[in-house]
């Protein structure tokens, strides 16, 4: 079986969350309610030097995450309504918007 997945290049991320902003537009989610997050690290400090000039060692690292398609998906199987599934074909985890009542355990249950 094939196993897809979905591939972020975070050395090209910024944070904008355009990513999110698309998933939860292209599934029509309600408002609380996102399949996809962005993540930031960061972290430094600006220093003054005797002179009065500053430096700084400021950083930043943006993580989009999303659904993994885990082998053995902990969402599938506390899903009260059924709503997710595993789809054999291409190892997708797939939510039916239809069963789906938006307990959140299925958030809850993803490692």
């Amino acid at each position: 079986m094939t196993q897809l997945g979905f591939f972020v290049d975070v050395s090209k991320c910024f944070g904008c969350k355009t990513c999110a902003v698309a998933c939860k537009d292209a599934h029509n989610l309600p408002v609380g309610m996102n399949f996809r997050k962005v993540h930031e690290y960061a972290g430094g400090n600006w220093k003054q030097a005797a002179d009065g000039s500053w430096t700084q060692d400021v950083f930043g690292y943006y993580v989009s995450l999303g659904c993994n398609h885990c082998s053995d998906p902990a969402c599938v199987k506390v899903c009260p309504t059924k709503a997710h599934h595993k789809r054999a074909e291409d190892g997708l985890v797939v939510i039916d918007a239809t069963k789906c009542i938006g307990c959140g355990l299925c958030a809850q249950a993803c490692p």
